[in-house]
């Protein structure tokens, strides 16, 4: 009898749990959303975040705030979606920085158990760049110009780390040709280095200004680093039709993560809507066709996560090859 009791008593608490699980999954969500973002507003993160959050809304019912905590390249947001309730209320701007923080910054959370990635909405495209008024025409040029100069060309980026950095580390790599690294506090002082002709070659992400000088000719697109061109620049080949290997290959990418413990019916709900409002016409508009990004969506969120944990791999590894040091 005591034991029939205690069965009882287990299954019905069970059943309340899972009546309780439903509950909260059919209720979510019955107030606003924040969506947290590690970088500044007006940068090209912060434009995604806020045109996916305005479609989000549609697609959720509530609003959904963003919320921006920059520094320390993005850890500070993730250290606060991580100290609030799993519960789906407290979304994180996801990007390749998720992937290389753990390996550079000494974050103080496991990248492979305290997030869960909801889905992927972008995938950008890096851009091998040159002055303008410079004479390399192609990445083979650059490679015979590295060889013959002593220390190697002076090459800008972003910032260590960052997916300039890491494109021209495999670049550098794979070509066996020797750079001089110059890194910058961020794209824009990088780009302006280039212009005026301080670096002789950088990589940096596709957006609206870079297509600009690029067309303008302030700029020269020799490569994209990837196996296909990019509709923002049709006129530049890709890295795999000048023959680079596929080790030289960069793409960096956008998404949404969660707290981990996260309830899966919320999980659900938010991969669903996230997916709905990246595919609508004014997300991929201004993401598409003025950022020049490739809208990108995740089928599950377990391919979402398959996918950081490539990544975070791959970068680990190659932070740990080329002894790449935070600042």
């Amino acid at each position: 009898m005591k034991r029939s009791m205690v069965l009882n008593t287990v299954l019905l608490a069970a059943l309340a749990t899972a009546s309780a699980l439903g509950g909260v999954a059919q209720a979510y969500p019955d107030k606003p959303v924040t969506l947290v973002v590690g970088f500044a507003p007006g940068g090209a993160a912060d434009t995604v975040a806020r045109q996916l959050a305005e479609e989000l809304s549609k697609q959720l019912g509530q609003r959904v705030n963003i919320d921006n905590k920059s520094g320390a390249g993005g850890n500070i947001a993730t250290q606060a979606v991580l100290g609030a309730p799993a519960d789906g209320y407290t979304l994180l701007f996801a990007a390749i920085h998720l992937a290389t923080n753990p390996w550079l910054a000494g974050v103080k959370y496991e990248p492979k158990s305290d997030l869960t990635m909801v889905s992927q909405i972008t995938s950008v495209p890096v851009v091998m760049l040159t002055p303008g008024s410079g004479s390399f025409q192609q990445p083979v040029d650059i490679v015979r110009a590295a060889h013959k100069t002593s220390g190697g060309l002076k090459a800008g980026s972003g910032g260590i780390g960052t997916s300039s950095h890491l494109a021209l580390e495999l670049f550098s790599r794979s070509q066996n040709v020797p750079f001089l690294h110059v890194p910058y506090r961020g794209g824009a002082p990088a780009n302006q280095a280039l212009l005026a002709g301080e670096i002789d070659v950088m990589f940096d992400l596709m957006s609206g200004g870079l297509k600009q000088m690029v067309d303008s000719g302030r700029m020269r697109a020799v490569a994209v680093m990837q196996d296909k061109r990019v509709a923002a620049l049709p006129q530049v080949r890709s890295a795999a039709e000048l023959g680079l290997a596929p080790e030289t290959f960069i793409r960096s990418w956008q998404g949404i993560a969660v707290k981990a413990g996260t309830p899966p019916e919320v999980l659900a709900k938010l991969h669903k809507a996230v997916v709905a409002a990246a595919a609508s016409p004014s997300f991929t508009g201004r993401v598409g066709d003025q950022l020049g990004y490739t809208v990108v969506t995740s089928k599950t969120p377990d391919e979402f996560q398959k996918h950081y944990l490539a990544e975070l791999g791959r970068w680990g590894s190659l932070i740990k090859a080329a002894n790449i040091k935070p600042e």
